[in-house]
């Protein structure tokens, strides 16, 4: 149950990073559960889009199989068409169609969880609240892999996901290092794409050493044109 939760209060925060305030103050006068109400109705919208597309996958799969009874040698020239059979290629095609809809439909099913689990912020105010304490020392972090990982060509919600889990992995010792990157990845599953979650993967995994420094000594490691920056602890 912590750990669904949890989950859950990382995806609303994705989805609130953008409509935070730059002012921390102004978070705390901020009612959170306007914001994660906000946050819910949005989802909802995804959702019913994804049911939307889950039904156009499943009404494709059944114009494919009448056209296939159609254009079949049996069937021509026929006023009522007789059954068929069809070959294991055309059942994968119908079977990946209604796959692709199951799968749409059951991410329309997470949201009420959403809503009925978020009820308990504690979680999502402090993810929040340590990414904005922070937000600078974690764009620090950002960019010591910036030249290799390319992150400035990011999408907005790809570097939102990233900056999160850097939020976690320096910040909030009580959540494993390696739950941090699980879970960014698993967000990038959600709201971006395979990419995305390749690319996260790799910059949070190649710094995971850092970051295991940086709780135990409050610090960044000291590189070739820096020194130890001291970090506010939340």
């Amino acid at each position: 149950m912590v750990m669904n939760a949890r989950r859950i209060a990382r995806e609303l925060a994705v989805i609130l990073l953008p409509q935070l305030p730059k002012d921390k103050s102004k978070l705390e006068r901020l009612e959170l559960n306007k914001l994660v109400s906000k946050a819910v109705l949005m989802l909802t919208d995804y959702a019913k889009q994804c049911l939307g597309d889950a039904n156009s996958f499943v009404v494709k799969a059944q114009q494919l199989v009448i056209e296939q009874e159609i254009d079949h040698p049996d069937n021509k020239h026929k006023d009522e068409l007789l059954p068929i059979q069809f070959n294991s290629a055309q059942l994968k095609e119908h079977l990946d169609l209604i796959e692709r809809a199951l799968h749409l439909t059951a991410e329309a099913l997470d949201v009420p969880q959403m809503e009925v689990e978020s009820g308990d912020n504690a979680y999502l105010y402090l993810l929040v609240s340590t990414y904005m304490d922070n937000r600078d020392q974690i764009d620090v972090f950002i960019n010591k892999v910036k030249v290799k990982w390319r992150v400035e060509r990011m999408v907005s919600i790809d570097r939102d996901i990233l900056r999160l889990a850097c939020a976690e992995a320096f910040f909030i010792p009580e959540v494993p290092i390696n739950v941090c990157i699980s879970e960014a990845v698993e967000l990038c599953h959600r709201f971006a794409d395979e990419r995305a979650a390749k690319l996260i993967n790799g910059v949070l995994g190649d710094l995971g050493d850092e970051a295991k420094e940086f709780r135990r000594t409050g610090a960044f490691r000291p590189s070739n044109d820096d020194e130890p920056k001291p970090a506010n602890r939340v």
